[in-house]
């Protein structure tokens, strides 16, 4: 059940973390530096105990409603809470092969995409955020093992920081957050997405931890390699020392990646692997790069 914790008149700060399955939202308040991002943070008002302020600073600050029964207190934190957002489904109730439209569809079948292989990486998207402008300057949402790519200084290039202030109470409290969620799971410490800057080929894998039983989807691309098979071929090699499975590619194509616009395009096909649902590939990416404005990672089903 939620803390029923009684307002304190010498305490009225808290910081809220707000998860949605792997994504973690994190904001940029206006008194913070540019690019800036941290958990939300307000006051409690007259009268209200914790556990309301939680719900109520996520769902002002940036129009989350959140499951009232998921919020608890972060160890040896007084005044730092964690909650999940509210369960809800596609609006239009949509699950599995059916998520994808049009020519994504098509190429799902053609290279026998499951559907429940789709669910898991993207029937459960994260609520749209709507910003309280004269609080946060922004928000969004991070995937949860990106922060700890980017906490380990293994993640892709960014611009933001995280957390300011080198010995903050709000700094200390994130990445204690983040080294307790770090799972030593091999399936859960391979990347969802590998790229690279430029023109060069992509596949998308389906990676499966046959000790754990489970499976995932991954993009894999890699300037270097000629061939789809190469990349392919190379993803193997660096997943087996592990005992990660890597099926064969559910499809290719290219990728033109300009990380100094920001902007991602994914494009063609594999003459040897069929043409990857890109729209897929695409939102796979766009949970990875969330530092890249949505509209910035585009598909074309044209070209080679």
């Amino acid at each position: 059940m939620a803390p029923r914790t009684e307002v304190s008149a010498s305490h009225t700060s808290i910081s809220v973390l707000v998860l949605h399955g792997d994504n973690v939202l994190l904001a940029n308040q206006c008194d913070y530096p540019q690019q800036s991002y941290a958990l939300l943070q307000g006051s409690l008002q007259p009268g209200e105990q914790q556990h309301e302020a939680v719900a109520r600073i996520s769902q002002e600050q940036a129009g989350v409603a959140i499951d009232r029964n998921s919020i608890n207190r972060l160890e040896d934190q007084s005044d730092t809470f964690c909650a999940q957002t509210s369960k809800s489904k596609q609006t239009d109730g949509a699950s599995g092969l059916d998520l994808l439209q049009g020519k994504a569809r098509d190429c799902a079948n053609e290279v026998r995409l499951r559907g429940h292989e789709v669910d898991t990486a993207i029937g459960n998207p994260a609520p749209p955020l709507q910003v309280d402008e004269a609080v946060l300057a922004d928000a969004k949402w991070f995937n949860k093992r990106w922060l700890l790519a980017f906490h380990q200084g293994t993640a892709p290039k960014s611009p933001f920081s995280f957390f300011p202030g080198e010995g903050g109470e709000a700094r200390r409290t994130i990445t204690s957050w983040l080294d307790q969620s770090k799972s030593e799971s091999p399936i859960d410490q391979t990347p969802d997405v590998a790229i690279e800057t430029g023109v060069f080929k992509y596949v998308l894998l389906v990676v499966t931890d046959t000790h754990e039983g489970r499976s995932k989807l991954i993009v894999r691309g890699d300037r270097q390699s000629g061939y789809h098979m190469d990349v392919f071929e190379k993803t193997v090699r660096e997943l087996s020392p592990y005992k990660l499975h890597v099926a064969e590619p559910l499809g290719g194509g290219r990728i033109r990646h300009d990380d100094g616009s920001k902007a991602i395009n994914m494009y063609g096909y594999s003459s040897a692997y069929g043409q990857a649902p890109h729209d897929l590939s695409a939102a796979l990416v766009r949970q990875w790069y969330s530092m890249y404005a949505p509209d910035k990672i585009t598909v074309s089903y044209e070209g080679y």
